[in-house]
C-alpha cells in the first residue's frame, strides 16, 4: 500500500469518526441522560430564557417508579456558531419530613449539550427543580424550573 492510500485511509477514518460524535450527541434525551425506567414528569418541562425572552434551553424533571427516584437535567437548545461550551446547572430539591425539611443536590460545570443528572430519592415527597444557562463570555445569561412545590406523589 502507497504512504498516499495510507494517509487518505486514515483522513478518512477520522472525518468519519469526527462526523459521528454530534450524531450521537443529537440524540439524547432526558430519559438517556437519566437513565432507564426515568419518564418526564407532569410539569416537568420547563423553558429557560434571557432577559430578552430568548429560549437558551429546557430543564427536565424525570422519575422512575420502581425506584422511587426524581431526576434533573439541563439541556441546552441556543448554541453559538462556534458550538461554544456554556455554564449549565441543574437542582433537585426534595421536602423532607425531618429537619432541615429539605434535601437538595446540585449540577454545575462547563458543558456542550447538557448537565450532569441530579438524582434524589424522592417516593411520596415533594420536589422543586430548576436549571440554569450562562455563556462562558457573560453574554447571555438564563434560569427555569418550578419554585412551588410539586410532583408531590400522593
Amino acid at each position: 500500500m502507497s504512504a498516499k492510500t495510507i494517509v487518505a485511509a486514515s483522513l478518512l477514518a477520522a472525518g468519519t469518526l469526527a462526523t459521528a460524535a454530534p450524531a450521537q450527541a443529537a440524540t439524547e434525551t432526558p430519559q438517556s441522560v437519566c437513565g432507564n425506567g426515568f419518564r418526564v414528569v407532569k410539569d416537568g418541562v420547563r423553558t429557560i430564557k434571557d432577559r430578552q425572552g430568548v429560549e437558551l434551553g429546557k430543564v427536565f424533571l424525570l422519575y422512575n417508579r420502581r425506584t422511587g427516584y426524581n431526576c434533573a437535567v439541563t439541556f441546552r437548545t441556543l448554541f453559538d456558531t462556534d458550538h461554544a461550551k456554556a455554564r449549565m446547572s441543574a437542582t433537585l430539591t426534595i421536602q423532607t419530613t425531618t429537619p432541615p425539611l429539605t434535601s437538595s443536590g446540585t449540577t454545575l460545570g462547563v458543558y456542550s449539550r447538557h448537565t450532569k443528572p441530579v438524582k434524589l430519592f424522592a417516593r411520596g415527597l415533594c420536589v422543586k427543580y430548576s436549571g440554569t444557562i450562562q455563556s462562558v463570555a457573560p453574554a447571555w445569561a438564563g434560569k427555569g424550573g418550578r419554585d412551588k412545590w410539586g410532583n408531590c406523589g400522593r
